[in-house]
């Protein structure tokens, strides 16, 4: 059994390796969404299988538009009249999938979230930070979370001044002091939304101090995916 175990990983390690050689030029994130990643194994009955990882989208769902945030986070996954298998498509497979690492910045899973904002309590120097868009945050967030839209992040937007306010940092004419900026931990609606890496990213420009950037790559799909506690920000 050990060694058709390793068997299998040399093979599947060896072939997910010449899949990715052969998709080196295109565009990340691209792969699973179209034609997958071709993987071969062995079964336990030593018979050779291949088998492609990718993400599936039943084709009767493609042109359905059900995607509402008032009622995606409340189970539903969708509006009433979406047809019932294509609910959780709009989850599971919008957007591109995220690596588990950007740009040095730090990673956290659930329990680590919850540790932060314990200790928010008592230090105000950490933010969580949702980074959707208003209308998002409005239906449902983690408790504790302030919402700063994603687009603010753009020293461009005219609500960047509010976004250097929150964290603390002193901006004047481009020029930042991050002496006294604030921990922003950041997230939004899961590992294939790209609003708080695109918030994480513009933050970087500016020459935020990466530690004191965390990502929250689970996001909201993440969080109800284990049922843990939300709140409606205005109730």
């Amino acid at each position: 059994m050990f060694s058709q175990m390793v068997k299998l990983t040399l093979i599947a390690s060896l072939s997910i390796g010449v899949a990715f050689a052969a998709d080196a030029n295109k565009k990340k994130g691209s792969i699973l969404k179209n034609e997958g990643v071709t993987i071969n194994y062995i079964n336990e009955n030593e018979e050779s299988k291949t088998t492609v990882i990718k993400r599936i989208t039943d084709p009767a769902c493609k042109k359905v538009n059900g995607m509402n945030p008032s009622v995606i986070w409340g189970g539903d996954y969708a509006q009433a009249d979406v047809p019932a298998n294509c609910k959780k498509t709009f989850v599971t497979t919008v957007g591109k999938i995220s690596p588990i690492k950007m740009k040095g910045i730090e990673t956290y899973g659930e329990l680590e979230v919850i540790d932060y904002m314990k200790r928010a309590q008592t230090d105000k120097n950490l933010l969580l930070v949702d980074a959707r868009m208003a209308d998002w945050y409005a239906q449902r967030t983690i408790p504790t979370s302030i919402n700063i839209p994603f687009k603010s992040f753009n020293p461009k937007h005219a609500d960047f001044e509010i976004v250097m306010d929150a964290a603390n940092v002193v901006y004047d004419e481009g020029v930042y002091d991050f002496s006294n900026a604030k921990t922003l931990l950041l997230y939004c609606n899961g590992i294939w939304c790209p609003q708080s890496t695109w918030a994480i990213e513009n933050l970087l420009k500016i020459g935020y101090p990466k530690e004191k950037l965390i990502w929250y790559r689970g996001g909201m799909y993440s969080w109800t995916s284990v049922n843990l506690t939300t709140v409606v920000p205005m109730q």
